[in-house]
C-alpha cells in the first residue's frame, strides 16, 4: 500500500522516533507533531486536520501497529504507525490514489474536552492547526462526549437526568425541538454549565436545549477560535457514534448504566441522532462563509457490534478504519457536490477487514 509514491522532489530523513510519537496518551507531543507536519508538507500537499477528542485520538487503546505510509515512512523511525483513525485515513487515501495530494495529521487529544478549552483557550495541538491552516485543507472535529462521560459539570448531570431518565423515547423522536441563543460565554467547569442552563428554555424535552447548546453553540465557537479567521476547504463537524451496547467491563459502564443505555440504548441514540440535526446540521463557521459538513460517525459505528469498539466508547482497530473509510468518502464526495452523510454506513461496510492488515503486528 506505501509503495510507488512520490511525495515531490526532497526526501527528508526520517527524524520522528515512532516510539517516542505514539507513547504520547494526550494525543501527540506538539514538537514532534510539528515535525510531521513540515515533512509531510513536502511536494504542498493539503492535510486532513483531526481535532478533538479519542474519538479521534483512540491509538493509546490498543498495540497493532504496521508500516509506515503515505509520506510517514520517510519521517518516522523506524517506520511503524499505529493503526488508528489517522493511520485509516492515510491508508484510505493511498487506496484511492489521492496520497500524492493529501495526508492525514492527527491533532485530537485523548481525554480531552470542550471543558479543557474554555475561556477561548486552546490546547497546543489546536494551536498548531491555526498556525498551519491553509486554503487547501480540511479539518475533521470531534469532541464533546467528554464533557458528558469524563468529566460532567453538575449543570450537565442535572440535564441529563430529565432528557434520558424521565422523558419517554418517542417524544425524543418526535417532538424534540431546539433554538438556543449563542452567548459566546465559556466558563468551562468554572462556570458549572451556567450559561447552558441560561438557554435551557429554548427547546423540548427538558434538557435538550442545553445539549444542542453544547453540541452546537461551543462547538462552533472553538472551531472559530482554531481558525482564527482563516478559511479552509472544508470543516467536517462530527456527531459521535453510537457506543457498544453489547460489552460490558468498561470505566465509562457506570456512566452508560446511569443513562440508562444498558436497559434502553435507543433512548440515547435517539437523543444523539436528535442533536445531529438540531446542532451538528446547523452549525455555521465564520458566519456560514466556512465550508461545512455535518457528519454522523453513528452511520459508521451503529453500537451492534462490540468488535468496533474498545471499553464500549473508544473506537478499535477495526472501529477506527470504518470511520476513515466514512469521512475520506463524505470529504471527498462533498468536494464533488455529494452528501456525506448518507453514505457513511455503506462505505463503513466496506472498509478493510482483512486480518493482515487490522492487528497485523505489535507494536
Amino acid at each position: 500500500m506505501a509503495d510507488c509514491v512520490s511525495y515531490g522532489t526532497s526526501q527528508p530523513t526520517a527524524s520522528v522516533p515512532s516510539v517516542l510519537f505514539y507513547q504520547e496518551y494526550f494525543g501527540h507531543d506538539v514538537h514532534l507533531l510539528e515535525q510531521c507536519h513540515e515533512q509531510l508538507r513536502s511536494g504542498s500537499r493539503a492535510c486532513i486536520f483531526l481535532a478533538g477528542d479519542s474519538s479521534l485520538d483512540n491509538k493509546f487503546w490498543f498495540n497493532s501497529a504496521t508500516e509506515a505510509i503515505n509520506g510517514y515512512e520517510r519521517v518516522l523511525r523506524p517506520p511503524r504507525m499505529k493503526q488508528d483513525v489517522c493511520y485509516w485515513i492515510n491508508a484510505e487515501l493511498v487506496r484511492r490514489g489521492l496520497g500524492t495530494q493529501h495526508f492525514c495529521l492527527n491533532a485530537a487529544v485523548e481525554a480531552t474536552s470542550l471543558n479543557s478549552r474554555s475561556c477561548c483557550t486552546l490546547l497546543p495541538q489546536d494551536a498548531l492547526i491555526r498556525d498551519k491552516l491553509s486554503a487547501k485543507d480540511t479539518l475533521i472535529v470531534s469532541i464533546g462526549g467528554n464533557d458528558l462521560a469524563l468529566n460532567p459539570v453538575l449543570a450537565t448531570i442535572l440535564n441529563i437526568v430529565p432528557l434520558l431518565c424521565c422523558t419517554p423515547e418517542v417524544c425524543i423522536e418526535k417532538y424534540a425541538c431546539a433554538c438556543p441563543p449563542n452567548l459566546h460565554v465559556d466558563l468551562g467547569c468554572c462556570g458549572c454549565g451556567l450559561p447552558g442552563c441560561m438557554v435551557s428554555a429554548f427547546g423540548w424535552p427538558p434538557g435538550m436545549a442545553y445539549f444542542v447548546d453544547l453540541f452546537k453553540n461551543r462547538i462552533e465557537n472553538y472551531i472559530n477560535h482554531i481558525l482564527n479567521g482563516r478559511k479552509p476547504a472544508l470543516v467536517v463537524v462530527c456527531m459521535y457514534y453510537f457506543l457498544d451496547v453489547h460489552g460490558r467491563g468498561s470505566w465509562a459502564d457506570g456512566f452508560l448504566s446511569a443513562m440508562c443505555y444498558d436497559c434502553a440504548p435507543t433512548r440515547l441514540q435517539a437523543a444523539i441522532k436528535q442533536i445531529f440535526a438540531l446542532a451538528t446540521s446547523r452549525i455555521q463557521i465564520d458566519g456560514g462563509r466556512v465550508r461545512v459538513l455535518p457528519f454522523p460517525l453513528f452511520e459508521a459505528l451503529d453500537g451492534n457490534d462490540t468488535e468496533d469498539y474498545v471499553q464500549r466508547v473508544e473506537p478499535s482497530v477495526r472501529g477506527g478504519a470504518k470511520m476513515a473509510c466514512a469521512l475520506v468518502d463524505a470529504v471527498f464526495g462533498s468536494f464533488d457536490g455529494a452528501s456525506g452523510g448518507g453514505a457513511a454506513a455503506a462505505s463503513a461496510s466496506a472498509a478493510p477487514t482483512n486480518a493482515a492488515m487490522i492487528g497485523a503486528r505489535v507494536w
